[in-house]
């Protein structure tokens, strides 16, 4: 009897024991939890949207409808391709030539090529910029730098410029005309070109914090590579690959640099996820709406 009073003790006091033990994991377990969590890297925000000139995949190239409509779909920057006219003035449009967005063949049939430097702002501004996408959109005109910013302050628009210069030249009058609309400053406006001069050009003329990105082809991708960000990182803060040449090996050479890296032009959802996966900073879409629908476009930040 005694011996079986022993061992009953002795059963509840490690019962009783287990018990406490319990107790103690379960108020240790938050604390041990948020310290885990605290050494992990927090996850990084999604690679910035910008509207491939506007919304282009839904409206005319580079119409007030295409950067009206990239607006509501809230994309993070809207690209503006800017190029001069024959008079100076700055006008929104990719194409050296007017061939293919515009009807200058029908007005102006004698004055092949086209090329938008051969004609006023006045004659640009006879051309239909819209027709060509969709009869719903005839009408649309070539708009200058000065318009679209108009426009968007006009509707209240918070996204930011992602403005390209199309040709050297033209630097000092584009800074000019932002610094007038109160756009010439960080979060409100990014430079790209394919012209290192231009962007060359463009830094002394910039406050410190805007960004410049150079845009490379796919030729000049793929070759040279280490070389290439070499010389990119004396000028600018970033590169612009197109999509068939961005690789993992890319994005880790360029961040290696301290050059961010944006991605033109992206389009079907499997490709945003690979790049996200890759870790790029950015991509160029004809659908600004449609990264949005992705859940999973999530990194952890490099280190």
């Amino acid at each position: 009897m005694i011996q079986n009073r022993k061992g009953g003790t002795t059963l509840r006091r490690t019962a009783a024991l287990r018990q406490w033990l319990y107790v103690l994991f379960l108020l240790w377990l938050p604390l041990g939890l948020a310290a885990s969590t605290a050494s992990q890297p927090s996850v990084a925000p999604e690679p910035i949207i910008i509207a491939h000139r506007g919304a282009s995949g839904y409206a005319p190239e580079h119409t007030l409808s295409s950067y009206r409509l990239a607006a509501r779909m809230q994309a993070d920057y809207i690209e503006v391709d800017v190029r001069a006219a024959k008079d100076g003035k700055l006008v929104a449009l990719h194409d050296a030539t007017l061939a293919r967005t515009t009807n200058a063949e029908t007005v102006y049939p004698r004055r092949a090529p086209w090329r938008v430097n051969d004609f006023s702002f006045a004659e640009l501004r006879r051309l239909d910029a819209g027709s060509w996408f969709h009869p719903r959109f005839a009408g649309q005109r070539i708009p200058t730098l000065d318009e679209v910013i108009q426009m968007l302050k006009a509707e209240r628009v918070e996204a930011p410029l992602y403005i390209e210069t199309k040709q050297p030249g033209i630097e000092e009058a584009v800074v000019h005309l932002l610094k007038k609309h109160g756009f010439l400053q960080q979060r409100r406006v990014m430079f790209q070109s394919f012209h290192p001069e231009s962007l060359q050009a463009l830094r002394p003329l910039i406050p410190h914090g805007i960004r410049l990105i150079q845009l490379v082809g796919e030729k000049e991708a793929h070759s040279g590579r280490d070389e290439l960000l070499q010389q990119i990182a004396v000028y600018a803060d970033g590169i612009g690959l197109p999509l068939s040449a961005v690789t993992e090996e890319w994005v880790r050479a360029a961040h290696g640099r301290g050059l961010i890296v944006h991605v033109y032009t992206v389009n079907a959802p499997h490709d945003l996820e690979r790049l996200c996966a890759m870790g790029v900073d950015g991509v160029f879409t004809d659908y600004p709406d449609r990264p949005a629908r992705i859940a999973a476009c999530r990194r952890l930040p490099r280190h």
